[in-house]
């Protein structure tokens, strides 16, 4: 009998396939809708950092022009941040009360500053773990944003980061160190285009592509073993066939975004279903018994994940193109 649990750093979750942080896991009639199609867990959509310090910074530029007074001033400032998540708060407790799966707060942020001081409210909301998603292309410290927030909260923090960094590796492990419970490899960065006609900026490819899953594939599969920390998949998977090539690699989940959109939520089914088929058809009787399979780790020739194997790949290509020209 095949069985898709999988238990992380004190959660369970019925599979390894969960909703990452998108606008549809930002109300409750979707939360329900996912939960329905047999998702295994939730990250509510990001509340962000500068969301809640602008906010407060701009009410607090009011009242100094109103009222002058600097003891106000920081009221008002403090009130309007606390309004500003009493509807995050309210989406954590709703989410907690409909569903049963692992529901994972999530705050987007590039500092360990002000804003840290509401991770606190956040767990006492009942979130099942905190997700941060750190954003950061230059003199960005991830390790420090984890040791501030981890300092609130007496729940799991998750650290979601992209892979704008010299050293992933290293980066990675510095996280670990600062405290995080898991990591989700990567985030998604803001997608740019050029209107060449209005010469302008507008955003481009909102979605991502299967394409894109070779890089978190790449690096869980590099990581695998070397880190204690659980490690999730996130970017470019959109099928049951990904899902699968992601566990193989090592991953502890996988988080999906992109394919709940092009495909509705009942896709949900459909990668659960060829994870459980595939399972079957290979003697898997758990995630755990096949989980970094085809890891660095555990692989007889683990320089093919490195440079040897771009070497290989257009060493190939250029035997091709003599041969086609003899």
């Amino acid at each position: 009998m095949v069985s898709l649990q999988v238990s992380r750093f004190g959660l369970v979750f019925p599979n390894p396939v969960i909703a990452g942080s998108s606008g549809l896991t930002g109300n409750i009639k979707s939360i329900k809708e996912l939960a329905r199609n047999g998702i295994g867990g939730i990250v509510l959509k990001s509340l962000f950092e500068e969301q809640i310090l602008m906010e407060a910074r701009r009410e607090a530029s009011k009242g100094g022009v109103i009222y002058g007074q600097e003891e106000i001033d920081d009221y008002i400032g403090y009130y309007e941040k606390k309004h500003s998540l009493s509807e995050y708060l309210a989406l954590i407790r709703d989410a907690k009360h409909e569903v049963s799966v692992p529901v994972i707060a999530s705050i987007n942020c590039v500092s360990g500053g002000e804003w840290t001081e509401f991770a606190s409210e956040i767990r006492s909301a009942g979130a099942d773990a905190l997700q941060l998603n750190i954003f950061g292309f230059r003199n960005s410290d991830p390790g420090s944003i984890v040791r501030a927030v981890k300092d609130k909260i007496n729940i799991p923090l998750i650290a979601k980061i992209g892979y704008y960094f010299s050293d992933v590796s290293a980066v990675v492990s510095e996280i670990e160190r600062a405290g995080a419970d898991a990591l989700v490899l990567f985030n998604r960065p803001y997608s740019i285009d050029f209107d060449i006609e209005k010469l302008s900026l507008k955003q481009g490819a909102y979605f991502s592509s299967r394409e894109e899953m070779s890089v978190p594939l790449r690096w869980i599969s590099m990581l695998f073993g070397k880190v204690h920390a659980p490690i999730f998949a996130s970017t470019g998977i959109h099928n049951g066939d990904d899902v699968v090539k992601m566990l193989l690699a090592g991953a502890a989940g996988t988080e999906v975004v992109s394919s709940l959109y092009r495909n509705s939520p009942e896709v949900i089914a459909q990668m659960k279903a060829r994870l459980e088929s595939w399972m079957d058809a290979h003697g898997f009787e758990t995630i755990e018994a096949f989980r970094g399979l085809l890891s660095q780790e555990l692989s007889s020739a683990p320089e093919t994940y490195e440079r040897v194997q771009y070497m290989k790949y257009y060493g190939e290509l250029q035997e091709r193109r003599d041969g086609a020209g003899n």
